[in-house]
Formats: C-alpha cells, structure tokens, sequence
C-alpha cells in the first residue's frame, strides 16, 4: 500500500522551491528576533545570570543531541518510502525519542547536581524547565519531518515565528516591567518558561495543522521502534563525526598553542567558521525538501529521473556554493571592515588574518553542498551506514593533519586540514553514489561550462573594482546588485540549455 502523497514531477521542484524559501525566511525571522531577545537578556539580566542562562542550554543541548539521534531526516526518509503507515512511523519515534530523553535526563542531572556551577536550587530548576522545553522540541521535530516528507513545511513558517514572538514579548514584560533587582532568580526562571511557552506554542500549531492528515499519537511497536533506532544510529554516529572534525580544529588550538596565542587564533578563526556555518544550513533545508522524492526515485528504479534530480540539486548547490565564493572574494574585505575590528583584518599577534581563513572555509563550503547532495542520495538509498565508515576516516586523518601542522602554520592550516577533508568525504560520497547511478557526461560537461562562465564574469568585476577603488559601503551596494544581475542572466542561459539536454 502506498502511504506517500505523491506529486506530479510538473509541480516537484515548485514545492520543493517553496518548501526551501519558508524555512530560510522562518531562519531569517527567527534570527531577527533572537537578536532583539538577546538584546533584552543582556541588558535587564545580571551577567552572571546571562551566563548561567546560556550555560544552561549549552549543557542541555549536548545531551539533547544524544536523544536526537538525528531521527528527523530517518523519519522523513521512512514515511517517503510508503512502505510503513505515517501513522506507526510518527508515533513509534515519538515513543523513541520520548524513552531517550528520559532517561539521558535523568544523567544530565545526575552529573549537573555533582557539578558546582550546576548545583543550586534555582539552575537545577531552570534545568527541569529546559528538559520539558526539550521534550516538547523532540515532538515538534516528529511531526515537522511529517510535514517536510509532505513537503508541506510553509505553514511552520506560521507557528515558529508566532512561537519566537510570544517569547520575546512574555520576557520583555517579565524583566522589563514585573521584576526588580532583588528578584533576579525569579526573573531568571521566567526567562526559562517563556521558551518553554514558545515551543509549546509552536508544537501545539503544527500538531493541530499536521492532525488533518493523519493521526498523531504515541505508538508501541517494539519490533519498529528498534529498526528505528538501529537506521538511526550510524547516520547519526557519522553526523557526530562530521561535527567533531568541523570542531576539533578549535579544540586542538586551544591545547597546542600557547594560552595568549590560542585566545587570538580562535577568535581569527572563529569568524569565518561561523559565518560557513550559518550558510550551511540552506543546503540543509533544500535537501531535506528534496529527500521524499530521491527516496521515491530510487525506491521505484526510475533512475533516469533520480539522475537529472540528482544532477538538478548538484547544480543548484554548487552554484550557491560559487556565488558565495565569489561575492565574498570580491568583498569579503569591506565585510569585514564594516562587522568586525580592525584586529581581525590585520591582526598584531599572528601571522594570519581572519581573511585568509576565510579564503579556504569558502571553498570548504562549495564542497560541502556537493557532498552534501551525494549524501542524501545514500540516506535515500539506505546506505547511510557508510557514512559512519567514511567520515571515521576523514576525522582520523583530520585530528592528525591538525596535530601535525597547528604547532607550525596556526590556525590557516587548520582551515587548510578542514577543506582537505571536506574534499576528501565528497570523492568518498561521489564514488559510492556513482557506483549505483551512473551519471552521464553531459551533465559533467555542463558544469564546466557553467564554472566557467562565472569564472570570467569574476574576472570582470574583480578587475572593475580594482579600477574604481571606491569605499566599502560604495563598492557593496553598487557592484552587488550588478554581478547579481549578471549571474541572474548566465543562470538563465545555462537554465535554458540544461533543459534541452536533459
């Protein structure tokens, strides 16, 4: 029996388009009002107090990402595959993850109560608070892979602002105009149940909205539950992995240089990774709308059109991926003339600038959406236990490279090693893939010809701006709009006769 809604390939890419659009605007808006939120935090809560309020989702969060077990892109793979009712499937990984919390909480305040820094009454209670707050995150995210493999995630674009909203008004009403000075705590444990009104408020809206389809409920099924959390379970091990070598690098400068040396690396280095890092997430969120339709593809054979889907999101990836490279190439130095100190520009203490790592972290980033793109297409074809063995590897040679080469070349080798493995695990992904699907040479020579074309168009602007030497404000807002145009209309040229081929 078919459980999948499927669509007609006509309307696919509609619907993935604006699947992918609600999620970065639901980022975007999300991002706005944390930064009015964080606003109010720091001014009206004591800094001890703000500290131990993100001290306190820290700790959380890692053992949230235990419980996790990443069964959010699992669960949208399983219910595309329309071989289990969306109903067993849903309820099965809300018992799972519900079990898994419980009991990893349980840990965390074990551990937290013998901690110093945890152990007084109210953090243990904000800790209470925020193990709730996890909980209800955990349901959330179940039934938004309902949605996704649905490809109906606009409406989450409703509920998670209408969510991020009331917190911000619930805790600038809270410290702002009903406690003073002499009720920090109780201000600080408000802070707290305001976001667990947020999420509340925005699991209540997708479950009212995701119940018109099917019924959402806690289901036992052993025997599932426990092929769940076995598919789960290297994905999410090779997830880990994936985290520890785009972190270990941070870690291993704060061991291997001196502790002076090691504040200033980090603090270069830290800039650009976290900027990467923000950008990365929109590779996540097109191929998370893309998952149910390579995971139909490849369940029903039609390979030849896995092949141009396949091809489609390597395309689209890519040329996001080179657009950002080009743009910051062009401009990455007013950038961060205008959102950084001059320090991070030309540095009085180290050899390296923030800009030269930024001018390896962006080609890491081209790299990641194409392997990111080989990587759903094994999830789609339950070959996910690769991934664990393949970024074992790649994390080994990466803790390696950065111990070898940190004490001599800082935090630039660093940035080196992580753009040596990151290419490393997309020709690892690509030969896998490519092993079941062939991928025809038209498509390869298509790519080409589209880098190519970027590549002069770089060339131009790169050697206008050089001409007119204009200041960082000047040099953004014109020359912007402009190369944007321009690869608007090659995108357009190239659209056109990738059409025709395929």
């Amino acid at each position: 029996m078919q459980y999948y809604i499927s669509i007609s390939d006509s309307t696919l890419y509609k619907k993935i388009a604006s699947n992918t659009i609600a999620q970065i605007i639901s980022k975007a808006l999300t991002a706005i009002i944390s930064i009015f939120l964080i606003g109010i935090l720091t001014k009206y809560l004591p800094i001890e107090l703000y500290w131990s309020y993100n001290k306190i989702y820290s700790y959380l969060g890692i053992f949230a990402f235990l419980a996790d077990l990443w069964l959010y892109t699992i669960t949208i793979r399983e219910i595309s595959r329309a071989q289990t009712a969306p109903e067993k499937i849903i309820g099965n990984v809300l018992s799972l993850r519900t079990w898994l919390w419980v009991i990893i909480i349980f840990i965390a305040l074990a551990i937290a109560y013998f901690l110093p820094w945890y152990n007084d009454f109210y953090t243990l209670l904000a800790i209470a608070i925020v193990w709730v707050f996890t909980l209800v995150s955990l349901i959330n995210s179940a039934i938004l892979a309902l949605m996704q493999s649905q490809l109906k995630m606009e409406f989450s674009l409703i509920s998670v602002v209408s969510g991020k909203l009331i917190t911000l008004v619930l805790i600038a009403y809270f410290l702002i105009f009903m406690f003073d000075a002499s009720q920090n705590n109780i201000a600080f444990i408000s802070v707290f149940i305001a976001g667990f009104l947020w999420v509340l408020v925005n699991t209540l809206l997708n479950y009212n909205y995701a119940k018109k389809f099917i019924d959402i409920r806690y289901r036992f099924d052993l025997d599932y539950i426990s092929y769940i959390f076995k598919t789960s379970l290297p994905y999410w091990l090779a997830l880990f992995l994936s985290v520890v070598y785009f972190k270990i690098d941070v870690i291993l400068l704060s061991l291997l240089e001196s502790p002076e040396q090691a504040d200033i690396s980090i603090a270069l280095y830290w800039l650009p990774m976290k900027i990467i890092e923000v950008l990365m997430v929109l590779g996540w969120f097109y191929l998370n709308s893309l998952l149910p339709s390579l995971t139909q593809k490849y369940k029903s054979k039609n390979y030849i059109s896995l092949w141009n889907m396949l091809w489609i999101s390597l395309k689209i990836l890519f040329s996001f991926g080179l657009l950002i490279f080009a743009l910051w190439n062009l401009f990455w130095t007013e950038v961060i003339r205008i959102i950084a100190t001059p320090e991070y520009l030309d540095p009085i203490s180290s050899l390296y600038s923030s800009l030269d790592a930024f001018r390896i972290v962006l080609a890491v980033l081209m790299f990641y959406f194409v392997s990111l793109s080989f990587i759903y297409m094994l999830i789609a074809s339950e070959k996910q236990g690769i991934l664990l063995w393949i970024n074992s590897w790649v994390t080994a040679l990466n803790i390696i490279g950065n111990i070898i080469l940190i004490p001599y070349y800082s935090f630039y080798w660093a940035a080196i090693v992580t753009l040596v493995s990151q290419i490393l695990l997309t020709i690892c992904t690509a030969i896998i893939v490519l092993k079941t699907i062939s991928f025809p040479m038209k498509y390869v020579h298509s790519m080409v010809l589209w880098a190519v074309g970027m590549l002069i168009i770089y060339m131009i602007f790169d050697t206008l701006k050089w001409l007119t030497n204009f200041n960082d404000i000047i040099n953004i807002c014109f020359y912007t709009p402009l190369f944007l145009l321009l690869y608007a209309w090659w995108e357009f040229i190239f659209s056109k006769n990738l059409r025709t081929n395929i």
